[in-house]
């Protein structure tokens, strides 16, 4: 699976926290995992937040995950295991909830599934040179794409856009 994310660093920590992020719900993240990493066991997600509420609703959207936890920055014990995390310690990879490049393109090997889930799912019918603008954005922990062919726009998990 196509993963965008940026792994998580110690600089990434402190920079978040100067900007007011006081809240990190952890999750697990699948999309992460990359077959060849046969020394990572698991990976996790990281999504930081300013508002309580919001974190909450993040961690209730993911409720069943054994691995959920919310870092609390009022807690230094919890932003040292946070540090830690971002470490990158042996057997696991730490992402944080932030696209690796500011402007995100979709590579050119998803361009053919992207049309093929347009062609079967949709009543789409673009031409080859036509284009659907694709973005990409998280929810909870979850990449989705925004589809978006003449005024018509659709939002897509990008795990039901299957591609080699």
């Amino acid at each position: 699976m196509h993963n965008p994310l940026a792994l998580l660093s110690a600089a990434l920590v402190k920079a978040l926290l100067e900007n007011g992020f006081t809240l990190f719900v952890r999750q697990s993240y699948a999309a992460g995992k990359d077959h060849n990493d046969l020394h990572i066991r698991e990976v996790f997600l990281i999504t930081p937040y300013k508002d309580i509420g919001e974190a909450n609703i993040h961690f209730q959207h993911i409720r069943f995950d054994h691995r959920k936890y919310i870092y609390q920055a009022h807690h230094p014990e919890e932003i040292e295991k946070l540090y830690k995390a971002a470490s990158q310690p042996p057997g696991y990879k730490v992402y944080a909830s932030l696209l690796q490049q500011e402007v995100w393109n979709p590579p050119l090997y998803m361009d053919p599934a992207v049309r093929r889930y347009i062609s079967l799912k949709t009543k789409w019918r673009p031409e080859r040179k036509e284009e659907v603008s694709a973005e990409l954005f998280l929810h909870y922990g979850e990449l989705y794409f925004t589809l978006k062919y003449g005024a018509e726009e659709i939002k897509v998990p990008l795990s039901e856009i299957e591609y080699d």
